[in-house]
């Protein structure tokens, strides 16, 4: 089976060479194919997202363990190979991000049970994006993906207030047509709870920042202090209150004038620290 999907990659790349900006690097191992499948837990009455079909091969295979596959790809190219997936299947062609980022399309497709892809590994970290916040997306997301996305994720601010990362298992570089420089993996990421039912103020305050970045730090600051001392704690402060603990975190006039998406990453952790002792 590897051979004739090798074949199948080497075939295509003759008359059409691969667009790097594209990350088009197939998935040509059906080993790694039903391993991946199996991590992703699919059923019979899953609707799986997939992001960068590519030849088809991770496709068909979900075909066959779901009920339906929702396949976005960017590259016209692929349209006879995509044409001859299983009826269960609806290719979608288009940016993904944009149509990810699109009210209309939600409106159009029913919601996904999964979320599964080899994804193109440049747009990784803004697809996590895409689904921080939105209701359309369920479940967690299993995702090929570029190894160092593990530790990427868990570290950044912002998606790792949303996300778990964890590396089900690494991938050798042999498992793709042609070989990507980077190492790969299979990665789960799983949603983190809605802080205000884990009581967790250090994810509360970091969504917070994220949701208001077109505010000013100063008056995200302020207003978010009251909006988690009463969904968390259930205690009232006053906006002179907020000031003043605002005050006291020690960020510079000039940062708290900056628009919310221009402060320091460090400030995602050191401001929800030191909050939630102050509201203790």
């Amino acid at each position: 089976m590897k051979d004739t999907l090798i074949n199948i990659a080497e075939q295509f790349i003759k008359k059409n060479p691969p667009s790097i900006d594209k990350d088009q690097f197939f998935l040509i191992d059906k080993l790694v194919i039903d391993k991946f499948i199996k991590f992703a837990n699919i059923v019979k009455n899953d609707r799986v997202l997939e992001v960068g079909p590519g030849l088809g091969f991770l496709t068909k295979a979900l075909a066959e363990k779901a009920e339906e596959v929702i396949a976005i790809e960017i590259d016209t190219r692929f349209k006879p190979y995509l044409d001859k997936l299983p009826k269960n299947v609806k290719v979608i062609y288009g940016d993904a991000y944009k149509l990810l980022n699109n009210k209309q399309f939600f409106k159009k497709i029913k919601p996904p049970t999964k979320t599964v892809s080899n994804i193109p590994y440049s747009q990784a970290q803004n697809m996590l994006h895409n689904c921080t916040n939105s209701l359309w997306y369920k479940g967690d997301l299993v995702w090929i993906a570029p190894l160092s996305l593990v530790d990427k994720i868990n570290k950044e601010p912002i998606l790792g207030a949303y996300f778990k990362a964890k590396m089900k298992e690494k991938i050798p570089k042999s498992a793709f047509y042609p070989k990507p420089h980077t190492s790969s993996a299979i990665i789960c990421f799983e949603r983190i709870q809605n802080p205000i039912k884990s009581d967790d103020f250090e994810i509360y305050f970091r969504r917070w920042l994220y949701n208001h970045e077109d505010w000013k730090v100063k008056n995200a600051l302020r207003e978010g202090i009251i909006k988690a001392a009463f969904d968390l704690k259930g205690k009232k402060i006053t906006k002179n209150q907020a000031r003043k603990m605002v005050k006291s975190l020690g960020v510079s006039k000039q940062e708290q004038e900056k628009l919310t998406n221009n402060i320091r990453p460090k400030y995602y952790f050191e401001i929800p620290a030191k909050l939630q002792k102050m509201i203790n």
